[in-house]
């Protein structure tokens, strides 16, 4: 069990450090890629090989006897995860440093646990609180002036992806709860990518075609971010939740934001000052303890033993 665990936790690690590449190489490709272009096209490449993972490699039947309120909630997903979500995520990449955006993209754990509190009656312990305290004061160290209107604009977006994503891991987090095995994780992303992924994907061919890629180079960066960071990240993220606890996979998802930092100097030439490091520092820290469950530490504890 120890040795599944470590695997699982070196996958997390390996996986993470592939979506920072893929957001850097994202911001590259945004300097001459519209937005809407970028969006579209990765949702294509990514619901494409999704699909053929679900059907083929995985043979998971049509027929899963989804009640309609489910049928709801997983075209829900679909058309705030795969639909406006890639987009706002783009437009707010266009507008800021990719290590600010992902240090934004961070509070997704924290909104989904406040949403699960209102909504699945999950209740957030003092600890809990007291890390959504920290990584709130994080924000405002890391922004201790009001960005310029083209950064808060970029901001407003990325507080719009939040709030999309926390309710799409809630709703999810509703099905699996229903459904459990019945409804594989690798179904439930291919049924919603397509209720999303279909419109945006006809949109785009409507209205962006033949799309302004700009070149071969921002071409493989668009098809990378739909094959690496929708279906593969995807695929193997939901399988290692099922062995990670909640806040062990919360701590090492801290390290996506120092692989982006580390990746954004050689590729794009940004820096973080002295202060940004020390709000990464104290959020990561208050996600840590808002993801923290009583028993947690301890239950690891009598395990070592």
């Amino acid at each position: 069990m120890k040795n599944s665990r470590l695997a699982a936790a070196a996958a997390v690690l390996g996986i993470l450090f592939l979506s920072a590449l893929m957001g850097v190489l994202a911001k590259l490709a945004l300097a001459e890629v519209p937005a809407f272009t970028f969006a579209w096209l990765q949702v294509l490449s990514g619901g494409v090989f999704l699909s053929l993972y679900a059907l083929v490699v995985g043979r998971n039947p049509f027929r899963l006897g989804l009640e309609a309120r489910e049928w709801a909630a997983i075209v829900t997903i679909g058309l705030t995860n795969f639909g406006l979500v890639r987009v706002l995520m783009m437009m707010s990449l266009e507008r800021l440093p990719v290590t600010t955006y992902t240090f934004l993209l961070g509070f997704v754990s924290l909104v989904t646990m406040w949403m699960s509190a209102i909504f699945l009656a999950e209740r957030p312990t003092r600890l809990q609180v007291l890390g959504a305290v920290l990584a709130i004061f994080g924000v405002w160290i890391y922004f201790p002036e009001i960005p310029p209107p083209q950064e808060l604009t970029g901001v407003v977006y990325v507080f719009l992806v939040v709030i999309g994503l926390a309710i799409s891991n809630n709703l999810t987090r509703w099905l699996m709860m229903r459904r459990g095995e019945s409804l594989p994780s690798s179904m439930l992303s291919t049924l919603a990518l397509w209720a999303g992924g279909i419109p945006i994907v006809l949109a785009g061919l409507t209205l962006d075609w033949p799309p302004p890629i700009g070149g071969l180079q921002n071409g493989l960066i668009i098809f990378a971010n739909g094959v690496v960071g929708i279906a593969f990240v995807l695929t193997v993220f939901n399988a290692i939740l099922r062995i990670l606890r909640s806040y062990e996979a919360s701590v090492l998802a801290g390290s996506g934001l120092v692989w982006t930092a580390l990746l954004a100097i050689p590729i794009l030439g940004e820096r973080l000052e002295g202060l940004q490091v020390v709000a990464i520092a104290v959020m990561l820290v208050g996600l840590f303890l808002a993801q923290l469950r009583p028993g947690d530490l301890r239950r690891d504890s009598v395990g070592e033993g």
